[in-house]
């Protein structure tokens, strides 16, 4: 009789065992969860924040192949997921938006890398307008998450463009590359 009893409680323990949820075993399904929670925005999406943040001042209005982002920014399609780059049609304005979505830790830091690479020699080795050079010694190289970005944007008021000193200009260039800065950390919050 015990042996019966015994072996019924057994059975019964087995049975309740078995219907207790299983806990993950590996950090995977954690991890999967984690980035459901945590959705980063599409680099159109990101774009288009941007560009709306500007309006009718925002300039860049022809979008480069990956080929294109090789050649201009050293930037390699393997090292990205996805890439967007804007430049103006016309020579005379500088305005850029480029947005890469590194691929991993490794080629986020080659793709900004490239990217500091191109604003030094925009700043130091080429030859701008007069009325350029401000804006590109303002222009901003920013990293969130795993995108990077180059950041040269935005128009400052007439009167401060002809009577201002080189660091107020500066200043107000900032200022409005902030503008850019400002719209990418309010899609990440």
């Amino acid at each position: 009789m015990k042996k019966k009893i015994f072996a019924t409680m057994l059975a019964l323990a087995l049975a309740a065992s078995s219907v207790i949820p299983a806990v993950p075993l590996n950090n995977q399904s954690v991890a999967v969860e984690a980035a459901k929670k945590k959705k980063q925005p599409s680099i159109k999406k990101i774009r288009n924040a941007i560009a709306d943040k500007y309006g009718d001042n925002y300039a860049p209005n022809v979008a480069l192949t990956d080929a294109e982002i090789s050649q201009y920014f050293g930037i390699k399609a393997s090292w990205y997921s996805d890439a967007l780059a804007e430049m103006p049609m016309i020579s005379a304005n500088v305005d850029t938006l480029v947005i890469v979505k590194a691929k991993n830790k490794n080629t986020k830091k080659k793709i900004k890398k490239q990217l500091l690479d191109y604003r030094n020699k925009q700043i130091n080795e080429t030859m701008q307008y007069p009325m350029n050079i401000p804006k590109v010694q303002a222009s901003r190289v920013y990293v969130k998450d795993n995108y990077v970005f180059f950041i040269t944007l935005g128009f400052i008021d007439k009167s401060l463009e002809e009577t201002g000193t080189d660091e107020q200009l500066i200043d107000a260039y900032k200022a409005e590359n902030k503008k850019a800065v400002d719209a990418i950390n309010a899609l990440f919050k």
